[in-house]
């Protein structure tokens, strides 16, 4: 690897993080004024010279779901001979999959060089509205390169919400794509499915096109009044696969060759901390599930793969030796509901990420009563923990945060090989 680069590298990712020890209202303390930031992201977006008007955008929300409509779209429109710029928020392994163009992260001379183009577009919004967020600096920067590569269109996932989303500054977008409606982030984006499902609803334009795989009679009703006064069109998804299905519509709507959508959603999609397997003997189990949506999915996911290859007797079934981590203003008991009754052994342990705070580990430890487990400050000794005691017929299943499948995931993934592999990194 060269160093140097690479050195040249960490010092860009750390100007991008240390941009938060300056002195700033926090988006996730939800006591701020959400408009500021949205008028921030629209400021910044300026200062970049608008490059999202360069390409067609559509724009993806909902409680869970959201990534793999990324990567499901994303592929489809790849495989139809377009250039697909990508924005994912958070990173798992290294930052630069954050942005990514068919499916390539962008190269590190690139992301260094764009940094440096960023750096005086932050001092004057720092100047005029403060300093900007990780996530807002991230997705100009996102909307600045696919502007530079001259990409056909961007699928844009928005971080938290929709309706203040720093993504939502976007001028135009092709369509506006709901996933689901649950509870998560009630703390910024309200205690109810109703209230949430508003905030999502802020990604719709007036005259868009609209399609959404929600299913709770009050969204759809709640959706239908917001297109109808917004002279939008909606559309309502049914399946059970309901991401791919998503997919394919848009494909249709962009009159893509139905053989060219079905092959490119046959296609094995590996996305990291998603249901990802990076050993066997003992089975070990990335998800970055976060909510009681998406711990369902995923509990739903592991039952399935009990049955495979051959199906077996639950009371032959592998042990599910369970390390979890949980940010705050979620209730644990909530959250890992579904999944308490398949775990086997739990390891209670926390996500090192300075930016973030993670929930009681004594609250997160009473959610799991009746389970053994056991508490651990350090999540690398959780894992080590967990190996020790696992059969190699069992599973390991880290989950509860995508922090702490970063912190872990990196054992079996290196940075350095995501790099080299990822982005031609020289060797």
């Amino acid at each position: 690897m060269d160093l140097k680069l690479y050195q040249k590298y960490k010092l860009a990712e750390s100007y991008l993080e240390s941009l938060s020890n300056l002195t700033q209202e926090n988006f996730f303390t939800g006591n701020a004024d959400p408009n500021f930031f949205f008028k921030r992201a629209k400021f910044l977006l300026k200062l970049a010279g608008n490059p999202d008007q360069a390409y067609k955008i559509i724009h993806i929300a909902g409680t869970s779901g959201k990534g793999s409509t990324v990567n499901n779209i994303a592929n489809v429109l790849q495989n139809a001979g377009h250039k697909i710029g990508t924005h994912y928020s958070p990173f798992v392994s290294v930052s630069t999959e954050k942005i990514q163009i068919n499916k390539r992260f962008i190269p590190i001379t690139d992301f260094i060089a764009l940094v440096d183009e960023m750096k005086p577009i932050i001092n004057q919004c720092y100047n005029k509205m403060g300093v900007p967020s990780y996530f807002e600096v991230w997705m100009i920067m996102a909307l600045l390169y696919f502007k530079q590569q001259k990409v056909d269109y961007v699928v844009l996932e928005t971080g938290c919400g929709g309706r203040f989303d720093a993504s939502n500054a976007v001028k135009k977008t092709l369509f506006s794509i709901i996933t689901n409606i649950g509870l998560d982030h009630t703390f910024i984006l309200g205690d109810t499915i109703e209230k949430i499902a508003f905030e999502k609803a802020g990604i719709i334009r007036r005259g868009g096109k609209v399609l959404t795989t929600a299913t709770q009679p009050n969204v759809i009703k709640l959706f239908t009044k917001i297109c109808k006064e917004k002279n939008a069109k909606l559309e309502i998804v049914r399946s059970e696969d309901p991401n791919k299905a998503l997919a394919f519509r848009v494909g249709e709507l962009l009159k893509i060759d139905d053989n060219i959508i079905q092959k490119s959603l046959n296609q094995k999609i590996s996305i990291p901390a998603r249901f990802e397997i990076v050993k066997h003997k003992p089975t070990i189990i990335f998800d970055g599930a976060h909510n009681p949506d998406k711990i369902k999915y995923l509990t739903s996911n592991l039952k399935s793969f009990f049955c495979h290859p051959e199906p077996v007797k639950r009371s032959t079934r592998p042990k599910v030796h369970l390390i979890c981590a949980l940010g705050d203003k979620k209730n644990p008991k909530d959250v890992f509901k579904s999944l308490k009754t398949l775990a086997d052994k739990v390891y209670i342990t926390r996500f090192t990420n300075p930016f973030r705070k993670n929930c009681d580990l004594k609250q997160l430890k009473a959610a799991f009563i009746g389970k053994p487990t056991q508490t651990f400050l350090d999540p690398n000794q959780a894992l080590a923990a967990a190996v020790k005691s696992a059969k190699p017929s069992d599973i390991i299943l880290i989950t509860g945060s995508f922090f702490l499948c970063s912190d872990l995931r990196k054992q079996f993934i290196s940075e350095e090989k995501q790099l080299e592999q990822r982005t031609n990194f020289p060797k």
